[in-house]
């Protein structure tokens, strides 16, 4: 049915779900839906509804909206609700609490009759003051809203209340009304207490200025950052005053439970303040203290004694723009977008000298990702989730409970589930993780991971929480156990054949060194210990025990670059095992010790034959910002250059269960050339070179003995369903005569000896 109203000098259509023609008159049928009606949440589902449409009946006090819940509305609505005063009642009035629509294009209608046939009595566009009010005496008001197909704005919401006749009334003596006018409007409500009827956030702005707005949570979520305010529009239907509100609340579950208890948020070092706008619209602003614990609050406003629950819970994230808040990043700001806003990476994989990036989506901002991290800082009490080194050190273990790392010497070993290589980001091993269990506590650890995977999934937690932070790789890193020397022993024993050859026996070492290690590093300063400002270590990586679990750090890496672990007593935690480890990995000697041609079993005896210096820690590498294939080398920033430091690292402790006779300096030296590169199924060889050294007076004969095999990155051997991980083994002798100065022997390897054992991720290991 078209209507034209001349008054207007528009042409509308109205349309209803079913019509049927009778006697020239058309009727309509109407499915309608109010969402400030249905504050219960139970509001209807499915892609084809709209924010608002049909016709809604009202018959007692309520406010009316376009439905968009602090977003734009939608293009097309055409939108009607009937109000009819209840008995007694006479006069309805509609009250302005917030008014923007496009102007000239989209309106609302207000009808003193309960049909849109006859001419408006106020056909409103464009933006009305707050309080403003209008009213129909008639005991019947249709209020109509219609938007055309281009520009949205913020809608309305207008409060509906009723009065005996329009004596009854208090009129505002002009459009702006405040709290400060004593003959403010009470939009002609019943007298009584004052009640809270709505609680809302612009969602769109206070995302924007917290920087928030990427995260897609679907505003089923506020996202604050810490220090940082937001403004909640909260309407009343009675008059009332700002000193009379108040907010509280606390961290919650996402579910039916307070994990902290209720309180005045004022009184936790949050801030809230309130404007009136008029005296039943008041805007309060809200803001974390710089200091809050980061997780999921549920808020709710109180008012003479009644709780209005926001419909919406406030999650509370690391702010690094806040320069009050120990994560502030003083640095270059455009860095942020790397370390924090920044969703892809590259996890440096491979060896010293031949390493590539594997290009990683850390998915920081998708639900399943930041509502994981929400989740897995359940059973962190209110204030260490104040503390940034709590925050980390609790999520680098609770990650590993949450994924399942495994080293397998086969492949097959991993079926059915899914393999550490074939992980590509964050976002399906939290939606994995999640879908396993409703509860957090029955969830089944995500199968497999290995420490590149550990590495991203952090990284994720940590920048969806806020957090600066960055995966860091260490090339031919060294995995200490405890008790820590800075040393990673190997025992070379003689073999059972009875001949004077020597194999390697793992059996007998508890220390590994890894082809390539990868952690993490967040940022921010620190209280608890002096120069301990920056870049922070961690681990999620199971690895070695720390305060009885799987955690590392978070570990100053300043104190790694200086050895220090002094002045921690405040910190709270091991700290000092956790930076031992860490000054380990990238600065331990490699030993290697022979057994004696006497003894048997595990008492045998053996002698220090050789140390390697200067090999671990090599090429620490992290992903150049805003570049994921390009490589930024911070060695220099975990330990000097050891080619010209000359320090040498103290022992802090020492086992010498099998140090039994160290050997003299030897007057050879060797020197070993590998390929640049090699193509997988190729032929290749490798050069070994001796040296006499200067001041040798005497003959030399050389032996040299080669074990080569395949290793997966942390050197642990791969079989591949074979009895042993060695396919090559070479001994060979070299005559050094007095006066000569070298001799060379060159290895071949044909491609038939080492593509059996070749895996997704392994590498040949020479032992010379």
């Amino acid at each position: 049915m078209k209507v034209h109203s001349p008054a207007l000098g528009t042409t509308f259509l109205e349309l209803g779900s079913e019509t049927e023609a009778e006697s020239q008159d058309w009727w309509t049928d109407f499915t309608a839906w109010l969402d400030s009606v249905h504050n219960s949440g139970d509001t209807p589902t499915g892609n084809d509804k709209k924010q608002c449409e049909g016709q809604v009946t009202i018959t007692e006090p309520t406010t009316i909206t376009d439905g968009s819940g602090g977003n734009t509305y939608e293009h097309g609505l055409d939108c009607k609700w009937l109000i009819k005063a209840p008995s007694g009642k006479k006069a309805i009035t509609l009250t302005i609490e917030k008014f923007d629509l496009e102007e000239d294009y989209d309106f609302l209608y207000i009808y003193s009759v309960p049909t849109a046939t006859d001419e408006p009595l106020f056909a409103l566009t464009g933006e009305v003051a707050p309080g403003k009010t209008f009213t129909s005496e008639t005991g019947e008001m249709l209020v109509e809203f219609t938007t055309d197909a281009t520009e949205a704005h913020q809608g309305f919401a207008a409060k509906v209340s009723f009065a005996g006749t329009s004596d009854d009334v208090e009129s505002p003596a002009d459009d702006d009304v405040g709290p400060e006018d004593d003959g403010g409007s009470d939009s002609g409500s019943d007298s009584g207490p004052a009640k809270i009827v709505e609680a809302e956030v612009d969602l769109r702005a206070t995302h924007v200025a917290h920087k928030t707005d990427r995260y897609r949570t679907k505003d089923e979520v506020v996202v604050l950052r810490r220090g940082f305010p937001m403004t909640m529009k909260v309407s009343t239907d009675n008059p009332t005053e700002c000193g009379k509100l108040s907010v509280w609340g606390g961290l919650h579950d996402g579910q039916n439970t307070f994990l902290s208890g209720k309180t005045d948020m004022s009184a936790s070092g949050w801030t809230v303040s309130c404007k009136g706008t008029s005296n039943t619209a008041f805007d309060l602003t809200i803001t974390p203290a710089d200091l809050a614990a980061v997780g999921l609050f549920q808020l709710y406003v109180k008012l003479d004694g009644q709780e209005f629950v926001y419909d919406k819970y406030v999650a509370v994230i690391f702010n690094p723009w806040n320069k009050k808040s120990p994560e502030f990043w003083p640095n270059d700001a455009s860095l942020l977008d790397e370390y924090v806003l920044s969703e892809n990476i590259g996890l440096w994989r491979g060896s010293a000298g031949r390493n590539s990036p594997m290009r990683w989506a850390l998915d920081q901002f998708e639900p399943a990702v930041f509502y994981s991290a929400l989740d897995l800082l359940q059973g962190l009490d209110n204030q260490k989730r104040q503390q940034i080194q709590f925050v980390v050190r609790h999520l680098s273990s609770a990650e590993n409970g949450m994924l399942h790392g495994k080293w397998a010497r086969d492949e097959k070993d991993y079926d059915p589930y899914t393999k550490p290589w074939e992980w590509t980001g964050s976002g399906r091993i939290f939606a994995q993780w999640r879908d396993s269990s409703s509860t957090v506590r029955r969830r089944d650890s995500v199968r497999y991971a290995q420490c590149w995977v550990f590495s991203g999934a952090f990284t994720s937690l940590m920048r969806t929480l806020g957090m600066p932070s960055r995966s860091v790789t260490n090339f031919e890193s060294a995995h200490e156990h405890q008790p820590y020397d800075n040393n990673c022993d190997a025992y070379w024993v003689l073999k059972a054949d009875g001949s004077d050859d020597y194999t390697r026996d793992r059996d007998l070492e508890n220390d590994s060194v890894w082809n390539f290690h990868v952690w993490n590093e967040v940022f921010f300063t620190r209280e608890d210990c002096e120069k301990c400002d920056g870049w922070q270590s961690t681990d999620a990586t199971p690895q070695e025990y720390s305060d009885g679990d799987y955690q590392l750090g978070p570990a100053p890496k300043t104190r790694v670059y200086n050895l220090d672990v002094s002045g921690y007593d405040k910190v709270g935690y091991d700290i000092v095992s956790d930076t031992h480890f860490l000054v380990s990995e990238v600065n331990a000697d490699q030993r290697h010790f022979l057994e004696k041609k006497s003894g048997s079993g595990r008492n045998k005896k053996f002698k220090l034959h050789y140390t390697e210096k200067n090999i671990i820690g090599k090429e620490i590498s992290c992903n150049k910002p805003l570049r994921p294939t390009g490589r930024d080398d911070v060695t220099d920033e975990y330990k000097p250059d050891e080619r010209n430091s000359g320090r040498v690292l103290r022992e802090w402790a020492t086992d010498d269960s099998f140090l039994n006779e160290e050997l003299s300096q030897n007057d050879v030296r060797m020197r070993q050339k590998y390929p640049a590169s090699v193509s997988t199924g190729s032929s290749f060889h490798v050069r070994f070179g001796f040296d006499m050294k200067p001041g040798v007076t005497e003959d030399r004969r050389v032996e040299l003995y080669i074990e080569v095999q395949m290793v997966d990155y942390t050197g642990q051997p791969v079989t591949a369903g074979r009895d042993s991980s060695i396919f090559k083994t070479v001994r060979q002798f070299v005559h050094l005569k007095k006066g000569e100065r070298s001799g060379k022997i060159k290895v071949d390897v044909a491609p038939s000896e080492y593509t059996p054992w070749l895996g997704s991720v392994t590498f040949m290991q020479w032992s010379v």
